[in-house]
Formats: C-alpha cells, sequence, structure tokens
C-alpha cells in the first residue's frame, strides 16, 4: 500500500487545502478504512441527488449561460455544478465554465469525476484550461491534473501545454500520469524549450521517464 497516493485521494475526496500529512501516521489498516468510508459516503449521497442534478441540467438549457454563472457563483456550490454536469451535454457545459472565475472552475474540475471533466475540457478555450491548471498546480493538485491528462485527447493535451508554456507544470503532471506513452508522444511535439524544462523537472523528482523525453 502506497500512502502517499491513498493520502493524496483523500485530500482530492474532500477538496480541502489543508495538510494532511498527519494521517502517514495511521497504520494501513485504518486509512484504507477511512479512505473507503470517505467515498462510500460521497458514492450515498450523490445517488440521492441524481434526480435533483439531472433537473438542474434540464434548466440550464432555458437559462442564459451569464445567469447560470452568476447563480453558481453566489449561491451553488462547485460541487453542486459538478454533478450538474454529468447529465449537460459536453459543448453546452464549456460554453457555460467561459463564464465562470478560474477559481471557481478549478473546483469544479476536483469534485467532478476525471472522465467527465476530460469530456468537457476536449471543448474548451485551451487559454482557459491553462488557468485552471495552473491554479490546481498552485494548490498541489497535480494528481487529479495527472488523471485528466491520461485521458484528454492527444490534440486537446497539446494545445493546453503550448498554451500553458510553462514546462515546469508539464513535468510536474508528466510524472504523475499512467499513459507514459501518451505523454511521451506529446513531448515530440512540444517546443523545445517547454520539452526540456519538463525534463528537468522530471529529473529533479526522480522520473526515469526523463530519459525519454
Amino acid at each position: 500500500m502506497n500512502k502517499e497516493i491513498f493520502i493524496s485521494e483523500i485530500k482530492e475526496s474532500l477538496v480541502t487545502k489543508s495538510d494532511l500529512n498527519f494521517l502517514e501516521k495511521v497504520d494501513d489498516e485504518t486509512l484504507q478504512k477511512i479512505h473507503k468510508e470517505i467515498h462510500d459516503y460521497i458514492s450515498r449521497t450523490e445517488e440521492l441527488q441524481k434526480p435533483v442534478f439531472k433537473v438542474m441540467a434540464v434548466a440550464t438549457q432555458f437559462i442564459p449561460n451569464f445567469i447560470i454563472a452568476k447563480l453558481a457563483h453566489d449561491y451553488l456550490t462547485p460541487y453542486i455544478i459538478a454533478q450538474v454536469t454529468i447529465y449537460m451535454d459536453p459543448k453546452a457545459a464549456a460554453k457555460i465554465a467561459k463564464s465562470l472565475r478560474i477559481d471557481y472552475m478549478a473546483q469544479v474540475a476536483l469534485y467532478a469525476a476525471p472522465e467527465i471533466t476530460a469530456r468537457i475540457g476536449n471543448f474548451m478555450d485551451p487559454n482557459i484550461t491553462a488557468q485552471i491548471v495552473k491554479d490546481l498546480t498552485s494548490k498541489n493538485f497535480t494528481g487529479k491534473l495527472g488523471e485528466l491528462a491520461d485521458i484528454l485527447e492527444d490534440k486537446v493535451l497539446l494545445s493546453i501545454v503550448n498554451a500553458l508554456h510553462d514546462g515546469k507544470i508539464v513535468g510536474s503532471i508528466a510524472n504523475v500520469m499512467m499513459n507514459q506513452e501518451k505523454i511521451l508522444r506529446i513531448a515530440e511535439q512540444m517546443p523545445v524549450e517547454i520539452r526540456n524544462a519538463a525534463k528537468l523537472q522530471l529529473q529533479t523528482l526522480g522520473n526515469k521517464l526523463a530519459d525519454q523525453f
């Protein structure tokens, strides 16, 4: 069992900025139970609220995007919006996202399942997505970004890398990606300065993937 991964997943599930390193002192069995209880609670809550989220998704078809954004910022949590997007057309969700604050969208991305976020991300403006990536990176949510990078379309991921223009962030995300073949394909198409900076970051993090960059 890798405690670091379990703690990282708990942190992302709770969407908290708090330092959870104290969990390293918890024995493996107890940590696994905590991890399971959190995920079970989230699943139960989502199941009970599904009918409400479905109705809200339908309602978004008849409300102007700027009004939806106003309602979201003032009255709806990022968690609620994340659940509503499950039942929305990804293109429609991407259009609404343009009216939301970057920090708000970043939290929505954390609450949503990676598959849903990636599906919407395929239709997002790369410059906006790059800002969201920077926000999540500044808050140490690179694990979530790695999951998203694994399933985004290649051309979309490359466009985000180019818009991001920050090799250190790219290297940090590559460090946690599971699909190494994918990031190596993307690396071949990166601007030289981004690729070199990403390679240096991978070396700094002790990832042997740097040797193939």
